[in-house]
């Protein structure tokens, strides 16, 4: 077969040549794809509205000896408002960036699909900070190396009141077992333990309210990015391009 058809969502795009483009893009059927695209960057060009980031797409994709590419584009949902803001823009990019950095080609996970189409109506129209923050709290749970926030690291048991938590040793750490634990170690909070449960069970329906306070974000969020920075040896590239906004 020398074509097929795929629809899924844009997580990064970087140029090449005079007007190409790699576009990667996670699949329904297929996982991550990187696919060249021709001539896209021309004003002319059909598909130089669809081939954006952070657009939900269904395109034709020819084969190739080494990169596929795409042929036809469509765009099935275009969210405006991502692109409008920098700020928005840099907190989807925090999301996508995970989800680009942490999975592997042609490994197709339906939940991780799912969560990212989910997850844009909340990206473009809704708190962009704290969607993010949901987005890369619940992909990580199909990551293989998600922490442990309900049980402890060390002997298993259920965690119940204040405990702490260490990045180092992946996820909570009970008072009992604080003594046996060594390097980074800091504060893990019931209620900051209730905000990641809240986090991981939360539904992406429209009427879903965001009950979240600043403080709850701050404090998870800071484990959050410093974990998965951790996870892939370096700082990501959008919480760079955050910094540099403030």
């Amino acid at each position: 077969m020398r074509s097929y058809k795929i629809d899924g969502v844009i997580l990064r795009t970087n140029d090449f040549g005079d007007a190409n483009r790699v576009v990667t893009v996670y699949t329904k059927s297929r996982g991550k794809l990187e696919l060249n695209a021709y001539g896209v960057r021309r004003s002319k060009s059909p598909m130089s509205g669809a081939l954006q980031m952070f657009n939900h797409i269904s395109a034709e994709v020819s084969r190739g000896a080494q990169v596929d590419t795409i042929r036809e584009a469509d765009v099935i949902n275009f969210y405006s408002n991502l692109t409008a803001e920098l700020e928005r823009i840099g907190y989807a990019s925090i999301f996508f960036e995970t989800v680009n950095r942490m999975t592997l080609p042609n490994f197709p996970e339906a939940g991780v699909y799912e969560l990212l189409v989910k997850s844009l109506p909340a990206l473009d129209r809704r708190n962009a900070r704290i969607a993010s923050l949901i987005g890369v709290g619940q992909f990580m749970e199909f990551s293989g190396v998600q922490l442990s926030y309900f049980h402890c690291v060390n002997c298993g048991v259920q965690i119940e009141g204040d405990a702490a938590i260490s990045l180092t040793h992946g996820g909570a750490v009970c008072m009992e077992c604080v003594d046996e634990i060594s390097g980074d170690l800091e504060p893990y909070p019931e209620n900051l333990r209730e905000t990641f449960g809240k986090i991981l069970n939360f539904d992406w329906r429209e009427d879903t309210k965001l009950n979240f306070s600043q403080r709850q974000v701050d404090s998870a969020e800071g484990i959050l990015w410093r974990y998965v920075q951790s996870v892939l040896g370096k700082e990501l590239n959008a919480v760079k391009f955050l910094k540099s906004l403030s």
